[in-house]
């Protein structure tokens, strides 16, 4: 893992009803929201807990929570 970026726990729920838990990688001193506000992307990688990783259209999320590493097993 780099210096300037960190793993961030989410689980995102999408305009289906689909709920995906999983890391984001974001830089340190940005904060989760900005991240995902970021107007030149539009698209963000979601990688879950089974090596699999999700090219996410930023405009079918509705709802993303940071969880904590005792959520995970849920």
């Amino acid at each position: 893992m780099s210096l300037t970026r960190k793993n961030v726990h989410v689980q995102i729920t999408l305009i289906t009803g689909i709920s995906l838990k999983g890391t984001l990688v974001v830089d340190r001193e940005i904060r989760l929201s900005d991240t995902l506000n970021k107007h030149n992307k539009d698209f963000i990688v979601l990688s879950d807990y089974e090596n699999t990783h999700h090219i996410i259209n930023k405009q079918h999320i509705v709802k993303v929570m940071e969880i904590d590493s005792l959520e995970l097993e849920e």
